[in-house]
């Protein structure tokens, strides 16, 4: 019986590890953002990159209270 609580114990811990590993600050969050969409323009596809440019725009504002990325500019159409 013990062994079966401690694997669950690690398991939990696991994952709360794994989860800590993804978090990220808003910079990074910013930089990742920046690199999508610049990948969406260079690949010439305007239409994709106004998509990147509009959906990572409301995921930075909801997941850092409604923080923006100052340096990332919407694509020219």
């Amino acid at each position: 019986m013990p062994s079966k609580l401690l694997l669950a114990t690690l398991a939990l811990l696991a994952m709360g590890t794994s989860l800590a590993a993804r978090a990220m600050n808003l910079d990074q969050a910013c930089e990742r953002f920046a690199s999508r969409l610049t990948a969406a323009q260079a690949s010439g596809d305007s239409q994709q990159a106004q998509t990147i440019y509009q959906k990572g725009s409301q995921r930075i504002a909801a997941n850092f209270n409604g923080a923006t990325c100052p340096n990332v500019q919407p694509p020219k159409p």
